[in-house]
């Protein structure tokens, strides 16, 4: 929990979540957390995690954050979000994305996932308003 946060701290420096909600989230039966790490049985040093909520038909992408780029460390983390939905009957998967996250929303393009709304002024951060875009992507097949 503790390596999860001191992620959440150096990707998410703005909005981060601390120890405490983390470890609520987690325990939350409606949720599925993944953790992706180097070495033998994945018991290494941390290279990314990332959680869903499940209601129904419908999946949330809660978090997705990755400490080594370029490696298909964050796709492999999304497929396997995808999958868990999937298997917990969901038929689609909803996330946001800061507006001003162009590497992100190109990643969620790329991954086939579509801007369905925006939440205008949504991340207040330092004194700005920074919209969040809603992203939907089908999950059948």
């Amino acid at each position: 929990m503790e390596e999860i946060a001191h992620a959440e701290l150096e990707l998410f420096p703005d909005e981060s979540w601390t120890v405490f909600q983390l470890a609520e989230e987690i325990a939350h039966p409606d949720r599925r957390y993944v953790l992706a790490a180097d070495g033998p049985a994945a018991q290494g040093r941390l290279l990314g995690y990332a959680g869903i909520m499940v209601a129904g038909d419908l999946a949330d992408l809660h978090t997705i954050g990755t400490l080594r780029e370029g490696d298909g460390i964050g796709r492999a983390l999304l497929t396997w979000c995808e999958q868990q939905a999937r298997d917990a009957g969901a038929e689609s998967m909803l996330l946001e994305v800061r507006e001003d996250n162009a590497r992100a929303r190109r990643f969620y393009t790329a991954a086939g996932y579509r801007e369905i709304d925006r939440r205008r002024g949504y991340y207040r951060i330092r004194g700005r308003q920074i919209d969040a875009l809603v992203m939907q992507r089908a999950l059948a097949g």
